[in-house]
């Protein structure tokens, strides 16, 4: 009987093929992992999880994960979309029991390229803070990230939160309310993307008779 299993689990074995997971172009196409299928539409949909350092060389971030979703195979190649990062729950603690005050926002934002993203930061001040000063420094950030998402698309977008800029740069624009110094964008999501306006045609005149 064992040696019947034994039989039957490497012949589902040798029924798979192991298949290429790339990231999307505008994450170089790089080769985020391997995985054995019997079929490429079982492929389709699974989640792959891949380090932020993968991508950006801070191996200060390496707990914190890049997300995409198997979107195409073609031969032994399968192509990703990017749907989202998220960093542990162990780097945030690490952050704020060294401060005494955490700020989270959640705030949806629009990229250029219509892309509706979920967007959660956690904001760590070194003091308590007034309810007037925090309303205040929610504002500011929400306003920051607004406008930043409507000047990228999603590539760029992605590349952005994920990136060492996005701290310094929400640092800056929050300055003149409160010199934050703890910031972290904690998660995205990617949710649907509106639909692209058609070009309006332009009125074609009338022949006279």
């Amino acid at each position: 009987m064992a040696d019947r299993r034994r039989s039957t689990t490497k012949d589902k074995w040798k029924e798979k093929s192991w298949y290429t997971i790339v990231a999307p172009s505008y994450f170089g196409e790089k080769e985020i992992g391997l995985s054995p299928s019997a079929d490429p539409k079982y492929m389709i949909n699974r989640t792959i999880a891949v380090p932020v350092s993968t991508f950006t060389g801070n191996f200060k971030k390496a707990s914190s994960m890049v997300l995409f979703q198997i979107d195409n195979c073609e031969g032994k190649r399968c192509t990703t979309k990017f749907i989202g990062h998220e960093v542990s729950d162990d780097t945030i603690r690490r952050m704020v029991r060294r401060r005494r005050e955490r700020l989270d926002i959640v705030t949806d934002v629009k990229t250029s390229d219509l892309y509706n993203v979920a967007v959660k930061l956690v904001l760590v001040a070194d003091q308590k803070l007034t309810g007037t000063k925090r309303s205040e420094i929610r504002s500011t950030a929400v306003d920051y990230i607004l406008n930043k998402a409507k000047e990228m698309d999603l590539g760029t977008f992605a590349n952005y939160v994920i990136g060492d800029a996005v701290y310094g740069d929400f640092v800056n624009s929050l300055k003149d309310v409160y010199p934050i110094k703890k910031i972290e964008v904690r998660k995205t999501e990617i949710g649907k993307r509106d639909e692209v306006p058609d070009k309006e045609q332009e009125p074609v005149e009338a022949v006279p008779n």
